[in-house]
């Protein structure tokens, strides 16, 4: 009775399968990112500026029910950008480029080039419901920060500083179109709340990919 009931389990198994596991895609990706930064202004005033990203990565789905996703991620971005020494503020709040980099502030107008490395990790748990050839897509998930600095500055050392990885939680929409049973392209919007518990501050994120479905 005991090798029955076991043999039983292990049909019954077998027969749920192929149902449960639906598959594994596989998608290039390309993204915008962009984060708000607040510098000192004149006249005791601070002015708020945008910093955008552009981020490639590869991305590796495992599906279970054609409904619910298991997803990991990596990508790169870099930028260059050129600031005064006595305005520069990281944006998200995890540099200060005066102490860190020891910076000589006594000119103010003292230009400095930083070029920043970022590589991103990202592990989420996706729901994907279908209408017809449309998938709505909702996601939340940790992602995983490392951040290279290179600081080139006129008559001053090259400097570099890495920081992280520094892991925060994400949360996402989406919308996609299949074109067959094995392929179709999907647009999300992210943020990546790199100050949680709270809400704000949050990066922004606007990705495109095309997913291949094996």
């Amino acid at each position: 009775m005991k090798k029955a009931n076991i043999v039983a389990c292990l049909a019954l198994g077998l027969a749920l399968a192929p149902s449960a596991f639906a598959g594994f895609d596989f998608a290039p990706y390309a993204s915008i990112k962009s984060t708000k930064s607040v510098t000192p202004g004149k006249k005791s005033t601070e002015d708020e500026s945008i910093k955008q990203r552009q981020e490639y990565g590869i991305r590796a789905s495992l599906s279970f029910w054609h409904l619910f996703k298991t997803q990991l991620s990596v990508g790169q971005s870099k930028t260059t950008t050129t600031q005064k020494t006595s305005t520069v503020v990281d944006e998200y709040g995890e540099i200060d480029y005066n102490k860190d980099f020891d910076m000589d502030t006594s000119n103010p107008d003292n230009l400095m080039k930083l070029t920043e490395t970022q590589r991103v990790g990202k592990f989420s748990l996706i729901l994907d419901p279908s209408f017809s050839i449309f998938i709505l897509r909702l996601k939340v998930g940790v992602t995983a920060v490392q951040r290279i600095v290179d600081k080139e500055e006129v008559g001053q050392p090259n400097q570099s500083i890495t920081t992280g990885p520094t892991y925060s939680p994400h949360s996402g929409v989406g919308l996609g179109v299949r074109f067959c049973p094995k392929m179709y392209f999907m647009a999300e919007y992210e943020m990546y709340h790199y100050k949680y518990p709270k809400i704000e501050p949050f990066e922004r994120e606007l990705s495109v990919s095309y997913n291949v479905s094996i």
